[in-house]
């Protein structure tokens, strides 16, 4: 038991924490993320404003409510641990889909239109993810249904604690001015979907490399690949979204979409052309 949630079982785990399935006399079914921060942060000086900082992201979210934006019902702290209550997810991230079932041009489409509209309204709400990436957005085929999921590195625009040059994140996916430890905003989730959208296309992400160190240079100083000399099939229909992955993985914030409604003005049609073109 965790106060009035019942544990059912462990649904995954992770470097950083466990989530587990539990049931609410209320709500039924939920998420318990159980975020372990002695594990990331193992020097105290850091550990008390980083779970500050957390559970001051999670109660941002419990305010907003969007259909691609995960619910979170609770959080609270104890024993270097912060427990995350939300919404029970059926469906299966897109990392699963990367690896195993290869998704249409259409539901990559969706999927991304859906996770930026998500993305969208909690930039509104002042809120910025800051760890964008396949295995955080979640796709039941079944429903349609697509979730942003697992804000625990998310900052709060506006509050005293946001300024972090904490080095946090997922690299292949992080923004040249996020892996270089700077300040972040909406620009640095646009990259990162970016990056997500270029991975369901291609299969790989935009920047490889041996080493971390190899990486971050990747990131910093190379222009980004083009996406229809990876994917040749969809050169013949696919200048627009040339321009847009040229767009989202540029070096410089100021020179990518500057908000994920920019972002979607251009996805929309490109991917109405593409999927209309090749069906």
């Amino acid at each position: 038991m965790l106060g009035q949630y019942k544990i059912t079982r462990k649904l995954a785990a992770g470097a950083t924490g466990e989530l587990y399935l539990a049931d609410d006399p209320q709500k039924g079914q939920v998420a318990i993320k159980v975020l372990q921060l002695g594990r990331q942060y193992p020097k105290p000086a850091e550990r008390e404003p980083a779970g500050e900082r957390i559970l001051e992201a999670a109660r941002a979210l419990s305010r907003l409510e969007h259909p691609n934006l995960v619910q979170i019902y609770d959080a609270q702290t104890a024993d270097d641990a912060i427990y995350i209550v939300m919404e029970y997810l059926p469906g299966r991230n897109l990392s699963y889909y990367i690896a195993k079932e290869q998704l249409s041009l259409e539901e990559v489409f969706g999927v991304t239109i859906m996770a930026a509209r998500g993305l969208a309204y909690a930039h509104q709400h002042g809120v910025i993810h800051r760890d964008i990436k396949p295995a955080n957005i979640i796709y039941n085929r079944g429903s349609g249904a697509v979730t942003v999921t697992d804000f625990g590195l998310s900052i709060v625009t506006g509050s005293a604690r946001r300024k972090t040059k904490m080095f946090a994140g997922t690299p292949y996916y992080m923004a040249p001015e996020q892996i270089m430890g700077n300040e972040v905003d909406a620009r640095a989730d646009i990259y990162a979907l970016g990056a997500t959208l270029f991975q369901l296309l291609t299969g790989g992400v935009p920047f490889e490399a041996g080493s971390l160190e190899a990486l971050i240079r990747k990131i910093e100083k190379d222009p980004p690949p083009d996406i229809l000399a990876v994917r040749p099939k969809l050169a013949s229909v696919g200048v627009c979204l040339r321009a847009i992955m040229d767009n989202v993985l540029q070096k410089q914030p100021k020179d990518r979409y500057q908000s994920c409604e920019e972002f979607l003005e251009d996805l929309i049609p490109c991917s109405d052309v593409i999927v209309n073109s090749l069906q």
